[in-house]
């Protein structure tokens, strides 16, 4: 199958069925399970998932050219699969740059299948870039070591100390080169990752004291906390905005 071909794309047309008819946008869920596969450099989900986005894409109308219609679509997905990238562990500057290139592509297409098939293309070219960065090639190999233990361990109870131990140097200086490295405090860095991770298992259904345990967490109230702390909601109101 030609991947542009698993996109293809539905339009709401006019305002009874945007607010009062049977049809609606893609479930915010079904793009966060999208997008997520950006951010984890996951190809072989990202692709059976632009498989099963209930076979089509469904957007309000943004454009009485149907051409137009489909590039704003474009820009839209390809603005959002970057910051994905971004949180996935891009490079910011790489990743711009990206979106940038892929959105003049767009802008000088003439036909909409040209679009589509962009669209797919550089989406699974982003997400194989995201999946290269998570070596984090340009980083220390204690650094490397610390980041892919996290991202492989994230059920685990991941402390300075054991990271430490894991990387054959002490935990001061751990933190030290990981600030300076990453740019973020590491104990912040695993917490984030913890939580990223817990938005995927919320938008499959998985509540809040199985999240809990399954990513390492001293309690379902620490849990409920920590996501409050850096997404402004709780779980469950996360869940139901994503409803």
């Amino acid at each position: 199958m030609n991947i542009g071909e698993l996109i293809s794309i539905k339009t709401l047309e006019d305002e009874q069925n945007l607010y009062g008819g049977r049809e609606k946008h893609t479930p915010y869920c079904a793009e966060i399970r999208l997008f997520s596969c950006v951010q984890q450099g996951d190809l072989k989900k990202l692709m059976s998932e632009l498989q099963n986005i209930d076979s089509s894409i469904t957007t309000g109308k943004m454009s009485d050219n149907d051409l137009m219609q489909y590039k704003y679509m474009a820009v839209s997905a390809i603005t959002l699969a970057t910051r994905y990238a971004i949180q996935g562990g891009l490079n910011e500057k790489t990743a711009y740059a990206f979106s940038d290139r892929v959105i003049r592509l767009v802008d000088g297409f003439e036909l909409k299948a040209d679009v589509l098939l962009c669209l797919a293309s550089e989406i699974v070219k982003l997400t194989r870039m995201v999946k290269k960065s998570k070596t984090h090639p340009e980083h220390s190999p204690h650094v490397r070591r610390c980041v892919r233990h996290i991202n492989e361990n994230l059920g685990e109870k991941l402390t300075i100390s054991a990271l430490a131990d894991i990387c054959g140097i002490s935990p001061d200086y751990l933190s030290q080169v990981f600030k300076e490295e990453m740019g973020e405090v590491l104990s912040v860095y695993i917490t984030r990752k913890k939580l990223e991770c817990a938005k995927n298992m919320l938008a499959q259904n998985k509540n809040s004291c199985e999240i809990a345990q399954a990513l390492g967490f001293s309690s379902q109230s620490h849990f409920i906390t920590a996501f409050k702390r850096l997404y402004g909601m709780t779980p469950l109101q996360y869940l139901k905005l994503t409803k």
